[in-house]
């Protein structure tokens, strides 16, 4: 994600998101998902209107993310021509926000992104774009069609959205039960340990995804099917190799 404040893109720090998520996160779904007066009778942009955004064809420069438009004229040290973001200007860039692939990822087609993925682009809307600048509208295009009106795409990610939520609180809750593992990468070296002689296992959580879970004993780990083993390191090992990709 694009770090305004170090000029730079940077993932969202997990240590700093998830418990803050945990306070607001139904206020911060129903904002997302009912935005309300804000979008209400918004003026809706053509690809061809916002190009010409651009700090160049006319002063001001526009920017969409998730097909909501923002005038960002007040941070040209970012957006200007030739500052380092403006390929973001005039276009809506919502796929390569979360990639970091300025190349080939500046569209705002993100069927391709994971529900975590979406939730952390749509907290990116709202911490960064509806406090730091000016909202003009929304985009037609993958999000909103010519009339203002959510797309299939966006009732989509919307469901997946609410999902997320319900399965990132699940995770949060079961990092309460099974602490993270400590990790160290190096040359050669990927290892994964546990304090106070607990056990490492690999866990798979709500949502589909993999973590490493430290378990209490040997017995409480390999009862959950939901749990497995690290490849060549004994079951009472605090400390193992993580398996190779």
């Amino acid at each position: 994600f694009l770090d305004e404040k170090k000029g730079k893109m940077a993932r969202l720090p997990q240590a700093a998101f998830w418990p803050a998520a945990t306070v607001y996160v139904a206020a911060f779904v129903a904002a997302l998902l009912s935005p309300g007066p804000r979008l209400g009778g918004a003026r809706v942009f053509s690809k061809a209107e916002l190009a010409k955004f651009n700090g160049v064809d006319r002063s001001e420069i526009y920017m969409a993310i998730m097909g909501q438009v923002f005038d960002v004229s007040a941070g040209t040290q970012f957006y200007a021509s030739s500052k380092g973001y403006d390929f973001f200007a005039a276009t809506d860039g919502s796929l390569a926000f979360v990639t970091g692939d300025f190349k080939n990822n500046v569209t705002d087609d993100v069927s391709s992104l994971t529900p975590t993925q979406l939730y952390q682009l749509a907290s990116w809307v709202n911490s960064t774009y509806h406090a730091k600048y000016v909202y003009k509208g929304l985009l037609a295009g993958y999000f909103y069609d010519a009339r203002g009106r959510p797309t299939p795409a966006l009732d989509r990610i919307h469901d997946l959205i609410r999902q997320e939520t319900l399965d990132m609180r699940k995770r949060q809750a079961d990092e309460l039960l099974y602490p993270k593992c400590n990790s160290k990468r190096a040359k050669g070296l990927n290892l994964v340990w546990c304090k106070n002689d607990m056990v490492p296992r690999r866990r798979v959580v709500y949502g589909g995804q993999e973590r490493c879970a430290c378990f209490r004993s040997v017995a409480v780990a390999d009862r959950d099917p939901n749990n497995r083993r690290y490849l060549g390191c004994p079951e009472t090992n605090s400390t193992c190799h993580r398996d190779p990709a």
